[in-house]
């Protein structure tokens, strides 16, 4: 069955946030008892000079207590809870940022801030989380439409009433997808958009929900064509439905749409589709029998060796070895919490003098790289190093948005070179280069995905897409005669760019044509970079992001000044 649209376009983030959240705890939880919320109880019972003491609020005020443990760390242990609180601090911004390697707080919005790089070259970084992260999921290739066959047109869930007799897709009325079935609130798609059976020349736009935007995923220029497309697009919602895809036509023609891998906060958000990701029900079948596990009592360890020295000092420097706190009270009342209303909540202090032994699950330290955790064995690596802003970067979907038309002066706003290059028709001429400034759409990204076309083509040529660096032997669209209309997806580094007179652009994007001259077009519908923060034209809908919150404000200036690079000029030489 099918419905109609409806009047508007459901925009709720905070919802769909809080479902992914529930779809990464439902993973991390499924089968083991949930702890309740640890409270710190009674009052104060320790201030600086005085000694921890457990099971009681201690509290240091703006001094920092620092234990001086080698290689052994300290070790926390909790059977019936979390091992160790980390309080978020009211005001960690801005001074945490200026914080010494290895220092570790929650910022307000409940995000593990780490400072990674090494003393004298310190590095903001915020480790990934389902919260705010996105992850790519491989699924079986799934066809979701095809509007020859009727039963692959049950996915439409709006417009289907204005399709043609034979299932075609009308000029101006769009039709929307739902994906319920295959993911649970997420935030894009990849796969692949064919068009067959078109009457005419025309294009399809492939986008979230709410009003169309005006770019192209893939554009035909006659009747008779059977031609397919890369589709990278942001899923939408409308009324029910969280994750929904709109296509539109300008012409009539069938749709294909087929699915490879789905973008989410977490993998548990994806439906098994045919062999791909489990469900996040799946049983490990090596795991024992869940009444078995559940009636084995849990192993004590052996008592502690009593450490030396004397009991930690609040607000002083410890140096007791190997110290060990144990708890196995209800709930996890005597869980360990540390807070700090005025900075840093944790330093874990890194330690050049690794040695290749076995280390014990969990440990954590912090390296070059940020936080650091061991795997337990000696094997290889010695410890893992955990996707901060600092080391990796995400996919990020945006509303589809124009960064170059060159057949209008508007769509030429954003080009630093080659405006000189352009003929009265708007087709760039061949051998030369293009740069593309991507202001207020991103700031210090690393690349961007979308889609490239050329129009009224001169004869064969191609065109090359790229971000840093000398131009490559590589081609990302081509075309071998006059007149042509053709497009393509593109995935390409973002670059910085040096003018002739001294100004430093970053992000930009390259474009070089050999051999014929064509009008270019530019489209995004991505960004990686190393925060959602640094995709500014998300900026609007945001939910984290709220306009007056300072230390918002110095987290995102943060995170995009760590990600900028002074190397990453665009060059058009060999």
């Amino acid at each position: 069955m099918t419905h109609e649209p409806q009047p508007d376009h459901d925009h709720v983030p905070e919802r769909r946030r809080l479902l992914r959240r529930a779809a990464a705890v439902a993973a991390t939880t499924a089968g083991a008892g949930v702890a309740a919320a640890v409270g710190l109880p009674g009052t104060a019972r320790a201030a600086p000079g005085d000694h921890l003491t457990m099971g009681t609020t201690n509290d240091a005020g703006p001094a920092t207590t620092t234990l001086s443990l080698g290689y052994a760390g300290l070790t926390l242990r909790n059977t019936a809870g979390a091992p160790l609180r980390l309080v978020p601090g009211e005001q960690v911004y801005p001074q945490v940022l200026d914080s010494p390697v290895g220092t570790v707080a929650v910022d307000p919005l409940g995000d593990l801030f780490v400072q990674a790089g090494r003393p004298g070259d310190e590095v903001n970084s915020w480790l990934w989380t389902s919260e705010w992260a996105t992850t790519s999921v491989p699924v079986r290739p799934t066809r979701v439409l095809d509007s020859r066959d009727p039963d692959l047109r049950r996915t439409i869930v709006a417009g289907a009433s204005t399709l043609d007799p034979t299932g075609r897709l009308t000029p101006g009325n769009p039709i929307v997808l739902s994906l319920d079935h295959l993911v649970r609130d997420g935030y894009a798609l990849k796969g692949n958009v064919t068009v067959v059976g078109m009457t005419g020349p025309g294009f399809l736009t492939a986008w979230g929900s709410g009003t169309r935007p005006t770019v192209s995923t893939v554009n035909w220029s006659a009747a008779g064509q059977i031609l397919s497309n890369f589709l990278f697009a942001e899923l939408g919602t409308l009324g029910g439905y969280r994750s929904v895809l709109t296509v539109q036509v300008s012409a009539p023609t069938h749709v294909i749409v087929d699915l490879t891998s789905l973008l989410v906060g977490h993998p548990s958000q994806v439906v098994a589709v045919g062999g791909g990701a489990a469900p996040a029900s799946a049983v490990d079948p090596a795991a024992p029998p869940a009444s078995a596990a559940e009636a084995a009592p849990p192993v004590e360890p052996a008592p502690a060796a009593a450490a030396p020295g004397e009991p930690v000092v609040l607000g002083q420097r410890n140096s007791p070895g190997v110290t060990t706190v144990t708890s196995a009270a209800p709930d996890g009342a005597a869980t360990l919490a540390l807070r700090n209303p005025n900075g840093a909540t944790l330093e874990l202090t890194h330690s050049d003098l690794h040695v290749a032994s076995d280390l014990a699950v969990g440990t954590l330290g912090v390296g070059v790289y940020g936080l650091e955790i061991g795997n337990g064995t000696s094997v290889g690596r010695i410890s893992d190093a955990a996707f901060s802003t600092s080391n990796a970067t995400m996919l990020v979907p945006v509303p589809p948005t124009r960064l170059l038309d060159t057949r209008s002066a508007a769509g030429r706003a954003r080009l630093l070179e080659g405006v000189g290059r352009i003929d009265a028709r708007g087709r760039v001429l061949a051998e030369t280069l293009l740069i593309v400034h991507l202001r207020d759409i991103v700031e210090y990204g690393d690349g961007m995905l979308g889609n490239i076309t050329v129009a009224d083509t001169t004869q064969g040529g191609f065109a090359t897409v790229w971000g840093t660096g000398s131009l490559p032997t590589a081609s990302t669209i081509n075309w071998w005669t006059a007149g042509q209309l053709l497009s393509n997806g593109v995935i390409t580094q973002l670059g910085g760019y040096e003018t002739v007179g001294g100004d430093y652009y970053p992000d930009v994007v390259a474009i070089y044509l050999r051999k014929s001259a064509a009008a270019v077009i530019l489209d995004a519908t991505g960004l990686l970079v190393r925060h959602p923060d640094s995709a500014v034209v998300n900026a609007s809908t945001s939910t984290r992001t709220a306009a007056g919150s300072a230390g918002r404000r110095a987290r995102a200036r943060a995170i995009r000044r760590a990600a900028e690079r002074g190397d990453r000029a665009v060059r058009a030489d060999a």
